[in-house]
């Protein structure tokens, strides 16, 4: 079944806006490619601006599924649900391929249109490793002297890191695999262990 116009849209924009960046995309250069009329913008978004927004939360909306799901996980330790976590992550990326570069280019040249919609879903990461690290330290899983908020943060870093950077490793390591879950389950070990030796 062919695909509706709506969807199209929003499909072709989505990697539009991943690889140029909001400012760089025309509506016409999209209703183009969709090989439809320009009037279809406003028709199903009001606005190039509307066409952006419904992107992100496309592209959002499964992040935010992934924590419901983690937060669903009852009597798990905290290590245990970074590690459900980081296996649901995955999982959005390879599935959401332009997730990453799309939420970096809002967060790198932000629009007046798409940074709330980030900000919302960055915030409920942010508390979840927060509240799981709080969680670890308290059942001294974690360090008590632990700087959460800092913490939480380069954890966030490191985990989307991998996503981000997929251009260049690929120039940098061309023969790698596919070890997203290898990549992940080092973070946790390293980030979560350290690396120096005893």
């Amino acid at each position: 079944m062919e695909k509706d116009t709506r969807t199209k849209l929003i499909e072709i924009a989505t990697e539009l806006f991943a690889t140029k960046g909001f400012f760089a995309v025309s509506v016409r250069e999209v209703t183009s490619i969709a090989q439809v009329n320009v009037s279809a913008i406003s028709y199903y978004f009001q606005s190039k601006e509307g066409l952006y927004q419904e992107v992100l939360k496309n592209q959002l909306k499964p992040v935010l599924e992934a924590l419901d799901l983690v937060e669903k996980q009852i009597g798990l330790s905290a290590m245990e649900r970074f590690r459900f976590f980081a296996d649901q992550v995955a999982k959005t990326h390879l599935n959401y391929p332009y997730l990453a570069r799309v939420m970096m280019n809002e967060v790198t040249n932000p629009t007046e249109y798409g940074g709330a919609i980030v900000e919302n879903q960055s915030s409920k990461v942010y508390r979840f490793i927060y509240q799981t690290i709080e969680a670890g330290v308290e059942d001294g899983e974690f360090k008590s002297d632990l700087d959460i908020p800092h913490t939480t943060f380069s954890l966030a870093g490191m985990i989307i890191f991998y996503f981000v950077t997929k251009p260049i490793r690929r120039k940098i390591i061309p023969n790698e695999e596919n070890s997203v879950d290898t990549y992940l389950t080092n973070v946790l070990k390293n980030y979560l262990y350290g690396i120096a030796s005893e």
